[in-house]
């Protein structure tokens, strides 16, 4: 199931009448790809969105509708499982989140937030595919993204959702190093939970299975087990 993260956009500004009209089009053929998503028309969802994306890289000066556009295709490719798809977007999301310390502060949270999202989404594409050095690749952007806006919005239900997300992505992460034999790095990645306040957001279930997956990765010492379950606020290991 394509996953959805709920934030408010706000992208207001001074439009020429020309960029008005291609805005226009670029909501239209949103909506157009989400009525043939919800009719699991993935070809047709597909291509929407594609042409959505085009006119978003005409708009330089709206680099969060780019951001969109590429959430709205990790979608389709979650619900297709497109692995070629997955691949593209990747390259895509990470190379526009390199260049997001240019974008105004005001449009930040929105930028990050998508690209969160679209990399979240083609990770688990690539992972299922075995891909795991990519969807590592991914996964890791994606947890970044994820800590800035958890540590820079309040806590309220939008803080919880990005706990959520953020958890999830903390275990992907770590499994996928553990699924490439980078075991030292998956435990490292599991250890993020102590940045800032990020654990406060965790909800208790996700802890647990947080705890669980990290004591699957071969040679942890018990010793690190119950330490990272004391971390967490969670019953130490039996093994």
């Amino acid at each position: 199931m394509a996953l959805v993260f709920l934030f408010s956009l706000p992208l207001s500004a001074c439009i020429s009448d020309p960029g008005r009209h291609k805005i226009e089009h670029w909501h239209q053929l949103r909506a157009t790809g989400e009525v043939s998503l919800d009719k699991q028309d993935y070809v047709s969802a597909e291509k929407s969105f594609r042409d959505a994306l085009k006119i978003a890289e005409e708009l330089d000066s709206q680099p969060v509708r780019k951001a969109i556009s590429l959430s709205d295709l990790s979608r389709v490719c979650v619900a297709a499982n497109n692995e070629p798809l997955a691949d593209s977007l990747s390259s895509l999301a990470l190379t526009l989140a390199n260049q997001r310390s240019h974008v105004p502060r005001k449009q930040s949270d929105d930028l990050e937030s998508e690209l969160a999202q679209c990399l979240y989404n083609v990770a688990g594409v690539l992972a299922k595919s075995r891909k795991y050095d990519q969807a590592a690749i991914a996964y890791s952007e994606a947890k970044a993204m994820f800590i800035d806006l958890y540590q820079r919005s309040p806590v309220d239900a939008s803080n919880l959702i990005i706990g959520f997300y953020l958890a999830q992505t903390i275990d992907n992460l770590g499994t996928s190093y553990k699924e490439l034999g980078q075991l030292k790095a998956a435990r490292q990645a599991y250890m993020t939970v102590q940045e800032g306040t990020i654990i406060n957001g965790i909800p208790y279930f996700l802890k647990v299975k947080l705890l669980k997956d990290f004591c699957q990765i071969p040679d942890t010492s018990r010793d690190d087990k119950q330490k990272f379950a004391v971390m967490l606020g969670c019953k130490s290991p039996q093994t």
